[in-house]
């Protein structure tokens, strides 16, 4: 991007866990806030030369790595807007990408409308 002159876009996929910090989740968390510092020192070094770099942070999304939940669960959870589905993510990437020039989504946080303390 810095030798073709292209003003870029880079987008991260992190997750609301670098924030939250739940038990039993030590390394995820470990990488997820690594994850969230690289974006923010990465923005820092590419912005001035016009590249954009946002950090997407959603909730709990309907994965494998949801193993707590069976694939039925989790679809449940989806319908029962508990749980994100991975094209929200998408959406959130392409909201991010489509922003006018002037305008720079550092951070996007997206959540389960029903979170674990809500609904």
């Amino acid at each position: 991007m810095r030798e073709s002159q292209w003003l870029g876009h880079i987008v991260n996929i992190g997750s609301m866990s670098a924030n939250e910090r739940e038990k039993r989740s030590l390394l995820y968390v470990a990488t997820k806030s690594a994850i969230t510092g690289f974006s923010e020192a990465l923005r820092k070094e590419v912005n001035p030369l016009g590249i954009k770099v946002t950090l997407i942070e959603p909730g709990a999304v309907g994965t494998d790595m949801q193993s707590e939940y069976s694939p039925a669960e989790q679809r449940q959870r989806i319908e029962e807007m508990k749980m994100l589905h991975a094209e929200d993510i998408a959406a959130c990437v392409l909201y991010t990408i489509t922003q006018p020039k002037r305008c720079d989504v550092i951070t996007l946080r997206s959540a389960p409308t029903c979170r674990r303390y809500v609904c």
